[in-house]
């Protein structure tokens, strides 16, 4: 009877490390934390967790939402020396499957053109993500957005502000997971270079 209750409490222990692990990585799930903010002048602050930060949020479209086009705006600062190297589409559920949603990056702590007029030039990037996105780091493609300023590689320290919303009348269910590393030291880098020198010596 002992070593079973000592197995149990065992196992109850684990599920609490995993739980505890799963959650350590949301900075916001609006079914927990509440709406996202609506108003491009005060996004929704947020910070990250370590090195996976999901955001998990809904976006209803206007013919869904009594007339009002539903947007999601936040905005986070990645640390001096550390860089956001991906954003992963985790989830994105839609009906139907065609349709598509739309996200936007600027540097800085507001969303610096309005919803009803935008401009494309004030943006660092766009796309239009759908559910074939899924499991695929939309970073880069954003970066290719037509108009906008434009990036590839990695984003550096400061603050970024996101808008996301519904393209057509359909209501989605996103989970962005925004994946934040240390940047490589130079001597590193050097190094792992050398590693791999050496390595093709040896074969040869």
């Amino acid at each position: 009877m002992k070593r079973e209750k000592t197995c149990i409490l065992s196992l109850l222990a684990a599920c609490a490390v995993c739980g505890a692990s799963a959650s350590a990585d949301l900075m916001w799930d609006e079914a927990i934390d509440g709406d996202l903010s609506s108003d491009y002048l005060n996004p929704t602050q947020l910070f990250t967790k370590g090195v996976n930060n999901h955001v998990i949020f809904t976006t209803i479209g206007a013919a869904e939402n009594g007339g009002d086009q539903d947007r999601e705006y936040f905005t986070f600062e990645v640390a001096q020396g550390y860089e956001l190297v991906s954003i992963v589409l985790d989830g994105f559920e839609t009906d139907p499957e065609t349709n598509l949603g739309f996200i936007g990056i600027a540097n800085g702590s507001v969303f610096p053109t309005p919803p009803g007029a935008p401009d494309p030039t004030q943006l660092l990037g766009y796309y239009l993500l759908g559910v074939s996105d899924v499991g695929s780091d939309i970073l880069q493609a954003m970066g290719q957005g037509g108009g906008s300023q434009g990036f590839s590689g990695p984003l550096g320290a400061g603050s970024y502000t996101f808008w996301a919303q519904e393209t057509g009348p359909s209501t989605d269910n996103w989970d962005l997971n925004f994946i934040v590393t240390e940047v490589p030291a130079p001597g590193a880098l050097a190094l792992l270079g050398l590693g791999g020198l050496a390595a093709r010596r040896r074969r040869g």
